[in-house]
């Protein structure tokens, strides 16, 4: 795969980076105060409704950096994911 499409894997880890923030924004909006480290929000309707508000809705519509920076409240930053992989 990286060689067949070597330009493509940094998608990958923008994706990475991308869900590691958003799941620290929806933590923080959800339950302030509360590690985002195996916090879970599976069934909580309030989860549902703040993708739908932040990500799904505005969708394309607007360029990705604003994208993010409306979605997770700050530009994309390795610091979310890396406080994931780092205890």
């Amino acid at each position: 795969h990286i060689v067949g499409a070597p330009a493509y894997y940094h998608n990958y880890m923008l994706g990475e980076m991308f869900a590691s923030q958003l799941h620290h924004a929806i933590i923080k909006s959800l339950r302030p105060g509360t590690k985002p480290a195996g916090a879970i929000y599976a069934g909580d309707r309030r989860a549902g409704e703040f993708l739908v508000r932040r990500v799904f809705a505005p969708g394309m519509s607007i360029e990705w950096n604003e994208f993010v920076r409306r979605a997770t409240g700050e530009e994309l930053s390795p610091k979310a994911f890396a406080a994931d992989i780092v205890p």
